[in-house]
């Protein structure tokens, strides 16, 4: 390239919007231009942050000059400043640094060395290896080698106070459990931001992933390519595995929306949205069954011309806590807090201070449910490196504790930020980018065992509708606290007709279900005034119970329809009502409507159907949580040569006389021939192998006949039943053993053969 064209580029190119470049265009430039010129671009867009444009002119370099130090040095830098990813960052600075200038000239196409800054990246790098020792090398040859005007001087010594706690923290890591949430949840674009429900069971957070119908994709940060911030949540399921994420309504697919905070009753939602081009803070009340469009926030304390990023709300609704980086705080971003006053109006802002403000940045401040601890993340030299999680404890005076950082594993040497727990304070959420994760920003649970929360009482429960099992909209629940200083009323979101809600201590309740505008029920309950948590359920049950009856062919089970059905009292022998089977072979009753759930109840249904044998069934069912209890009922077909089912009954050794228990069975059969007056039964009894043959007839022939006698003095017409002794003639199984066989069948087996069968022969 000429020196001509060359001046004619730099007056050219300032000219040019990055922000309206296609990265078709910048891929269609890298084939035509010269490597002059692709470094002259490349250098612009990385000045002007344009990232993803810079690295694929970057790339297209080091197929060039693939040992280039310039060209190593930018991929590096590209790598770690945009993606944080520095084991990937790694190899390309340590070429870096194998030839570096300090008067490196990034826009001169005769730049072969890279800038000093390599080994202060290099050494960002390896610090958030967690290799302490290395990253002091290279921060320390930085600070060496460097211009004593670089910003970058500062910046690494704040980090080598970071290697020091990070060095310690490391030695003396927490006894906690560090859990990436999986990648239902996280995918290979950021999440972060998590804010979860006090209960447990909902995650709130921010993700950069593509929307399903790819309407967002012309609305990608033309910075880093990344796609929009949308907010997403996820539940757990009853195996306390996260699902599948729904994407919030108010979500704009041109726009960014980050997670700051839920309310403790999930019915409004702190949202970042930057439409000022400062940065404010925006909220989303539930309601319809889904999140409102978004508003910003009002109070004149909180958004202003500054940037302010996250704010917190107390769970009894009374102190806000926010970050704001406005003239007047301490350094960066400061929290503030303001309180509701008397009359109902917000308090003018307060900056929390120099114990927990620094002059580096604080931000994401979460309020445990106590109201006495505040999570909070800072990026000072009491951080491990970069942002880190902090906590600190306010007293009977008002007064916060110094702050103490929450130590390794929760923090690693990256940023460690968005802090959020549940009402015992055992489990929490954070956003970091670590190694073994599933994109950029991953989010972590958090399982700790000495900062929960005490004493705390909470209630948790449900509408449980037996009826259809539909969690219907108009469901509500409504919570008064009686003896509260102000009248307190609130309405716990139902999610899956779920509800929780955190309760004041020593204090007493009424809890009222509605449908629509008709109340259910209420009911009255107090909280503890011990030291003690404790987790207050209660259920109400919607609708009412019915019973459907199914007739079916014992033999196929297939229906039957037109059967009479006749229920009775199981005592009284009162009547219940009389039913007629449908082309479904169902009947329907409403007789448990007058019952509770939990309770056992017990009928007894008569079943009469040409063809088949007239039955009596005993029922007991208990009602649970399902509204249709189903009972089956199967009928055996009166076809002649058909065998009436029942156990088997047992005689004595080598004894005819009939046992009590036997008794039992044989009047199941008087039963039946009453029912059905002209049923003709044989009563067949039969053997097992063992002793002659002969004696075996006898023997048999005389328990079918001392059954039969016991049936024939229970039945009208006493001749409708006949014995038969059929010895072992008809064994049921391969176990004979007459002559010279020997059986080496097992007990059980012969059982099997010792058998008494009812066989109709005639109706």
């Amino acid at each position: 390239m000429n020196r001509i064209k060359l001046l004619f580029l730099a007056f050219v190119l300032p000219l040019i919007s990055f922000g309206q470049t296609t990265e078709l265009e910048v891929r269609e430039m890298c084939q035509q231009a010269s490597e002059q010129e692709l470094v002259v671009q490349a250098s612009r867009m990385m000045q002007e942050r344009f990232f993803f444009l810079s690295e694929i002119i970057v790339d297209k370099l080091l197929t060039i000059k693939p040992e280039s130090a310039n060209y190593n040095y930018r991929k590096g830098f590209l790598i770690l400043d945009a993606r944080q990813d520095f084991e990937k960052a790694m190899p390309y600075l340590e070429k870096a640094i194998l030839n570096t200038n300090k008067n490196y000239d990034m826009y001169s196409p005769k730049e072969e060395s890279a800038a000093v800054d390599a080994f202060y990246h290099l050494g960002r790098c390896h610090h958030l290896n967690e290799d302490i020792p290395n990253a002091r090398k290279y921060y320390n040859k930085f600070i060496e080698l460097s211009n004593k005007k670089s910003e970058l001087i500062i910046a690494s010594q704040l980090r080598l106070k970071q290697c020091d706690i990070a060095e310690y923290s490391i030695a003396n890591p927490k006894t906690v459990e560090v859990i990436n949430i999986g990648e239902v949840v996280n995918t290979d674009m950021p999440e972060y931001s998590p804010v979860v429900s006090l209960d447990g069971t909902s995650l709130y957070f921010t993700s950069r992933r593509e929307w399903a119908d790819k309407s967002s994709n012309n609305f990608r940060d033309p910075l880093l390519n990344d796609f929009p911030e949308d907010i997403f949540v996820s539940y757990q399921d009853l195996d306390q595995e996260w699902t599948e994420p729904v994407k919030l309504a108010f979500c704009n697919n041109e726009l960014n929306e980050a997670t700051i905070a839920v309310s403790s009753d999930e019915r409004q939602i702190y949202v970042y949205q930057d439409l000022s081009g400062g940065g404010d803070i925006y909220y989303s009340n539930f309601g319809g069954n889904q999140f409102e469009e978004l508003e910003k926030l009002r109070h004149n304390a909180v958004n202003t011309k500054f940037w302010e990023t996250h704010c917190t709300l107390t769970p009894d609704g009374e102190n806000m806590y926010f970050v704001s980086d406005r003239p007047g705080g301490f350094g960066g971003r400061d929290i503030y807090r303001i309180v509701k006053l008397p009359n109902g109006k917000w308090s003018e802002a307060q900056n929390m201070g120099p114990n927990i403000n620094t002059e580096y940045d604080e931000d994401s401040p979460f309020i445990a449910i106590n109201n006495k601890t505040l999570y909070y993340a800072s990026n000072g030299p009491q951080s491990m490196g970069g942002f880190d999680i902090f906590v600190a404890f306010r007293d009977a005076d008002n007064v916060w504790s110094s702050p103490i950082n929450m130590g390794y594993p929760i923090n690693s040497c990256g940023d460690d930020i968005f802090y959020t727990t549940t009402v015992d304070g055992l489990k929490g959420y954070l956003s970091s980018f670590r190694k073994g994760g599933f994109g950029e920003k991953d989010i972590y649970e958090i399982r700790n065992d000495y900062l929960g929360n005490k004493p705390i009482s909470t209630l948790r429960g449900k509408i449980v509708n037996i009826a259809d099992g539909i969690c219907h909209d108009d469901f509500a629940v409504k919570l008064e606290c009686l003896s509260c200083d102000k009248n307190s009323i609130t309405y716990p979101r139902l999610k899956n007709c779920n509800f929780f809600s955190v309760l004041g201590r020593c204090k007493d309740y009424k809890i009222s279900y509605y449908k629509g505008d008709s109340l259910l029920s209420s009911e009255t309950f107090n909280t503890l005034c011990s030291g003690e948590n404790e987790e207050i359920e209660k259920i109400h049950y919607y609708g009412a119970y019915d019973l459907v009856m199914t007739i079916m062919d014992k033999e196929t089970e297939e229906i039957i329809e037109g059967a009479t059905i006749t229920m009775k009292h199981p005592t009284l022998d009162t009547i219940i009502g009389v039913f007629n089977s449908d082309d479904k072979g169902q009947a329907i009753s409403n007789y448990l409507r007058n019952f509770k759930r939990g309770e056992f109840v017990k009928f007894v249904v008569d079943v009469h159907k040409e063809g088949y044998l007239n039955e009596t069934f005993v029922s007991e069912v208990k009602l649970a949580e399902k509204g249709t209890i189903y009972v089956d009922y199967a009928l055996t077909k009166a076809d002649i040569g058909t065998l009436i089912e029942i156990p088997p009954i047992y005689f004595d050794l080598d004894k005819s006389k009939i046992r009590p228990d036997a008794a039992i069975e044989l009047d199941k059969i008087v039963k039946i021939m009453n029912d059905n007056p002209t049923l003709v039964v044989e009563l067949g009894s039969h053997t097992d192998c063992r002793a002659s043959m002969a004696y075996n007839r006898g023997l048999s022939s005389r328990r079918a006949k001392s059954s039969a006698k016991y049936i024939s003095t229970r039945i009208t017409d006493p001749e409708r039943i006949y014995g038969k002794g059929y010895g072992e003639s008809q064994l049921v199984n391969d176990c004979g053993c007459e002559g010279s066989v020997v059986s080496d069948c097992s007990e059980e087996e012969h059982q099997a053969n010792r058998r008494t069968e009812f066989k109709i022969v005639g109706n």
